[in-house]
């Protein structure tokens, strides 16, 4: 496996883990009824995150495609 590949592998790795206490913090502030800055914050956040592992999955299925051809 290429340098490269090694690389997306750990970003996708941070970016579910991210994705994972994003959803726990989003959990807790709708369980507390404490609809304020925080949780919208961390709904930004959370879409952030979603678009990184969309992108980071999307470069390695082009790669995969690529590298097959």
């Amino acid at each position: 496996m290429s340098i490269a590949a090694e690389q997306q592998r750990y970003f996708l790795t941070v970016l579910v883990w991210a994705l994972l206490l994003e959803i726990f913090v989003i959990w807790y502030y709708m369980s507390k009824g404490d609809f304020g800055f925080m949780l919208q914050m961390t709904a930004i956040l959370m879409v952030i995150t979603v678009l990184g592992i969309y992108a980071v999955i999307h470069k390695i299925r082009k790669e995969i495609k690529e590298g097959y051809m």
